[in-house]
């Protein structure tokens, strides 16, 4: 969830006047917050692609080359899209039913998945780089959650 749909739209619109109770009016300029927020959410969604990249599994590069940010880099969310990312975060095993079976080896050598709906095998899937693994994102939140908080805080005050 991003920063700015977590607070619900609270910075939309940047200017608000209320009518005082003596005829005065307040005026109110929220547009360097709403900047704030959003540069917040940049950094945030930045640093927190960084620190997962060390927890992504890692054979040949693919699985960490396809993050992609499906609403920007102010929308909150981080996507790692390749075939087999779902697998690899879950960290167990998917098998075809009816083949029990994650897939074999074609005639060109290489491997090759079962198409169609696969089931959790109860297998944990074996990771060869060291320190990454199945749910990376978890694992860097715990690491580096508190500095996330802070730097996130910290562009969201500044100047005000």
């Amino acid at each position: 969830m991003g920063i700015r749909s977590a607070l619900h739209g609270l910075f939309f619109p940047h200017h608000i006047r209320v009518a005082g109770p003596y005829g005065g009016e307040v005026s109110l300029d929220l547009s360097r917050l709403a900047r704030n927020i959003t540069d917040a959410q940049i950094w945030l969604t930045t640093q927190v692609a960084a620190d997962c990249t060390n927890f992504v599994p890692f054979q040949n590069g693919t699985l960490r080359g396809s993050l992609t940010y499906p609403n920007g880099l102010d929308g909150g969310q981080l996507e790692w899209n390749t075939p087999y990312a779902h697998y690899l975060y879950e960290g167990e095993v998917y098998i075809n039913p009816k083949y029990c079976a994650s897939g074999f080896i074609g005639e060109d050598g290489l491997w090759h998945g079962w198409r169609g709906p696969k089931v959790p095998s109860g297998r944990p899937i074996t990771y060869h780089t060291e320190g990454t693994g199945d749910h990376w994102f978890e694992k860097a939140k715990q690491e580096y959650g508190a500095e996330w908080i802070a730097g996130a805080k910290r562009i969201a005050r500044r100047g005000l």
